[in-house]
């Protein structure tokens, strides 16, 4: 876990998928420094990938382990995060989650789980397969119970995707423009970008300003 304004009693949380490689390729830590984040402390929480394999079957819905990735997660992870803050005397403003690619798939399928949870989704590139449009269209019985600010955006270059371990196609830009319907028809406080940029790391790192000042400021 890593803190900014460590001094204040109000806390914005954001749970990092892929965190080493937000840490390493996107510079997360130098990149929240230099935002400035006011009244809000901020609290990364990185996850680890593990292994590209692994990373498939944590994040992905038909992964090997990706029930097992969402118990630790949110049974074991997000409820220890939060009692080590209450034990610091501090209170929780914000709850996020941030992920590119399969980590914004797999930080999606958390939040539908508990929607009323979290406040804040920032969503890099993410692929999102028909199991999770068909968990989305189930929180609109939900709709007036939660309330999510989403930061969405994906690269005009991403479609037809190429996945080598799965052998698969992603339809990333097509996934996106469809999921960004849904939040409008669930009224979310949706932001969303399409960038001329492919699946590509230089792409994340480049945006990642702009997302966390999201978190920060709305």
């Amino acid at each position: 876990m890593l803190s900014h304004g460590s001094e204040c009693k109000d806390v914005g949380v954001l749970f990092v998928q892929d965190g080493w490689d937000y840490l390493i390729n996107g510079k997360i830590h130098e990149v929240l420094r230099t935002r400035g984040n006011g009244k809000l402390g901020i609290l990364l929480v990185l996850v680890p990938p593990g292994t590209s394999e692994e990373r498939y079957h944590y994040y992905h819905p038909n992964g090997k382990q990706n029930q097992e990735y969402l118990d630790f997660f949110t049974q074991e992870l997000v409820p220890d995060v939060l009692e080590d803050i209450k034990l610091q005397g501090k209170k929780v403003r914000k709850m996020g989650l941030l992920g590119d690619s399969l980590g914004a798939t797999v930080s999606l399928t958390i939040a539908t789980q508990e929607p009323s949870l979290w406040t804040d989704l920032l969503l890099q590139s993410g692929v999102y397969p028909e199991i999770l449009y068909d968990n989305m269209k189930a929180l609109h019985k939900r709709a007036q119970d939660f309330h999510w600010n989403v930061y969405q955006v994906v690269g005009l270059q991403e479609d037809n995707f190429y996945y080598a371990l799965s052998d698969e196609v992603f339809h990333i830009l097509t996934h996106n423009r469809k999921l960004m319907e849904l939040f409008s028809s669930l009224s979310m406080n949706l932001t969303y970008y399409e960038e001329n940029e492919g699946h590509l790391w230089t792409f994340w790192q480049r945006d990642l300003s702009r997302a966390l000042d999201f978190f920060i400021h709305k």
